[in-house]
């Protein structure tokens, strides 16, 4: 396939045969915007509305049927024969023609591989993108990542007031991520830039200008993906990503290069951004519920729960999506065919039918782990154990050194205008300064 084929598939998931569109009918609603300014700074208020009222409906405006009740988005999730995830990673405005021709000017070849495909296609990718992400690797990284969290704190968190996400929860997972995968660390601002380009290329509503700029820079992280690809090919390390390229699926045969370079794009975005948001929304969360943060302070045996209560009550992914294979029900609403369906995850994790008292924060919620923040079914996220490494060692490092830190008053949180990926931008904390150990404290 030629690279104007590759890029073929952002396009096409987004045509609608007209069989997909429901007939119009009187609606009391308002539309459902979730670009608006209130839905990016809250969008609870109006999940609950959903859940609620409208757990399936159509948005003529997104061209989505939007579900938001626990159960039809676990069923969505885990139902990959009649909810396909094609349309996974398509942009929610098709591309304009100037934005396809920066594509492919730019040598982007991404194809459908892992995230976007469905199984059988996507077993045999999984299997192989599985070994980054194995018991044995995520336990080996708890050293590292400990190790690398005293030292932000030692180098970062010094002064008694910080932006904590450019402190630490912007940069630290990807260098998690990039010591997993053999990527240097200073290449830190290039991916983060490539990632942010690609989600707002995806997941914004973007005018055409803004379409042109993001295609060109996601063309340039394409290629940073392919030139890693190549290099490891040429120059195995002891990495993931040369285990990537050298092994062979259950055939016998290797990954391609372009297999492979669409994995560490997909790995290079979703590996790193979706934990910076998992950390910045539970520190936030925790800072505004004192008495979880004081008392995971007293007892580090509370963190691993309390991670989870995080996960649902502010998860970093807040939709998803899917798309029909054939004509489907769910909460006594008729789905056709080829519909694109918008799972609200962030609503289905506080749906009370499943969670009580849903809008209470209780880090020692029995069944917090229940919630949706990492998907389902064959696709269930492969770098979940590494995120709740991560988020616990940050959790148990944070308050063991900084027990009085806090949130400044009187911020106001801004977040990027997208859908699905969802974390503040800043997060403004101050602390006392803590006294020095005493000597009988020192072992």
């Amino acid at each position: 396939m030629g690279p104007k084929g590759d890029v073929l598939w952002l396009i096409c998931v987004r045509q609608r045969t007209p069989q997909c569109l429901p007939d119009p009918a009187p609606d009391s609603f308002d539309p459902f915007d979730p670009f608006n300014t209130a839905s990016l700074a809250d969008p609870y208020p109006e999940f609950a509305t959903l859940v609620r009222s409208r757990p399936v409906f159509y948005e003529p405006s997104l061209g989505y049927w939007v579900v938001s009740r626990y159960e039809d988005c676990k069923r969505v999730l885990r139902e990959h024969e009649t909810f396909s995830a094609v349309n996974t990673l398509s942009p929610i405005v098709a591309p304009c023609p100037h934005a396809a021709r920066a594509l492919v000017e730019g040598g982007f070849r991404s194809i459908p591989t892992l995230t976007n495909v469905d199984p059988p296609a996507h077993t045999r990718t999984r299997r192989i993108a599985h070994l980054a992400f194995t018991p044995r690797r995520v336990a080996q990284m708890e050293g590292f990542v400990r190790q690398l969290v005293q030292r932000f704190v030692a180098d970062r968190l010094t002064v008694g007031e910080a932006d904590l996400v450019s402190a630490l929860t912007y940069e630290l997972p990807a260098l998690v991520l990039f010591e997993i995968l053999g990527v240097p660390g200073e290449d830190v601002d290039q991916i983060k830039v490539g990632s942010a380009d690609r989600l707002q290329f995806m997941f914004g509503r973007c005018t055409e200008a803004q379409q042109v700029a993001t295609a060109t820079g996601m063309a340039a992280f394409w290629r940073y993906c392919e030139a890693l690809a190549e290099d490891r090919r040429a120059n195995p390390r002891d990495d993931f990503t040369t285990d990537l390229v050298h092994t062979n699926d259950e055939s016998g045969a290797p990954l391609s290069q372009q297999e492979v370079s669409t994995i560490l794009f997909g790995l290079l975005l979703a590996g790193h951004e979706t934990t910076t948001n998992i950390l910045s929304n539970g520190l936030r969360r925790l800072f505004e519920h004192r008495a979880a943060w004081e008392a995971l302070c007293a007892d580090h045996s509370l963190v691993p729960n309390a991670v989870e209560e995080i996960l649902r009550f502010d998860s970093s992914v807040i939709h998803w999506r899917r798309q029909t294979t054939r004509a489907a029900t769910l909460s006594g609403v008729e789905l056709p065919a080829q519909a694109d369906v918008l799972v609200c995850l962030g609503a289905a994790n506080r749906d009370p039918a499943h969670f009580t008292d849903p809008d209470r924060f209780d880090i020692a919620r029995a069944n917090a782990r229940d919630h949706l923040s990492f998907g389902g079914g064959a696709h269930l996220c492969l770098g979940a154990p590494l995120a709740r490494l991560e988020a616990r060692v940050v959790l148990e490092e944070l308050t063991a050194a900084l027990p009085s830190m806090r949130l400044i008053e009187g911020q106001t949180f801004a977040f990027m205008p997208i859908i699905g990926f969802r974390g503040p931008r800043s997060a403004l904390v101050t602390w006392d300064p803590e006294p020095a150990p005493s000597s009988s404290s020192i072992a």
